[in-house]
Order: structure tokens, then C-alpha cells, then sequence
């Protein structure tokens, strides 16, 4: 797993040496607990075949930071049909839409509308 920092978000890269599933959620929640008050990206571009199931293994995550910490929490899907996933998961396709949509977050936080 590579892990980056960009301002006030921390990005986790899943590579292809890395466990799928629950194994790598697994893997980023230990990770996670040095991190505070960060907006998450969680990049699965390239997984192949990525699925819903995929994505939702991040929903008590993705939950978790923006309910207790008022942060986004963004999955980075790649190409994928996203219609079966819930509303409360934000997705994107790509690294830089995932970090476009936090900084639109992070300006309505600001604003006072979430």
C-alpha cells in the first residue's frame, strides 16, 4: 500500500502486491488510527474487476469520518457501474476527481451547508 499526504487529506493507494477485501480494509484501518482530522481517499483503480462489494467493505470508515470527524472519505473506483452503491459512500473515478470533490466539500463545510 502506498500512502500520501496532500495538505489535509491522506490518500492509500491499493498495489496489486496488496490483499483484496476485508484483508486490506483490515490493513488501512491500522493505518488509520496514526491519522487525525485528514480527509481520506481510498484509491481501488486498480483492482481488476472491482465490485460493490469491493467498496462497501470502507462504509464504517467512510461513515465514521464524516459523521465523528466531519472529514470526507472518498473510494476511487476506476471505470465501474456505480449504481448499486448507497448514497452515504462518495466514489470516483479517478485520483483527481476524488480529491476535486473533497476540496467542493471541504468549501461547504466552510460555508456552513454540511
Amino acid at each position: 500500500m502506498q500512502i500520501t499526504q496532500q495538505d489535509n487529506t491522506t490518500v492509500f493507494i491499493w498495489e496489486t502486491t496488496d490483499p483484496r477485501g476485508t484483508d486490506f480494509r483490515n490493513l488501512l484501518k491500522v493505518q488509520y488510527k496514526n491519522i487525525e482530522n485528514q480527509n481520506i481517499v481510498v484509491d481501488l483503480s486498480a483492482y481488476e474487476n472491482i465490485s460493490t462489494g469491493d467498496v462497501l467493505e470502507f462504509s464504517e470508515l467512510s461513515l465514521y469520518n464524516k459523521e465523528q470527524l466531519n472529514k470526507s472519505f472518498v473510494v476511487v473506483t476506476g471505470v465501474m457501474q456505480i449504481d448499486a452503491l448507497p448514497e452515504n459512500i462518495s466514489t470516483a473515478p479517478t485520483l483527481q476527481e476524488a480529491l476535486d470533490l473533497i476540496e467542493m466539500e471541504e468549501i461547504e463545510r466552510d460555508l456552513g451547508y454540511l
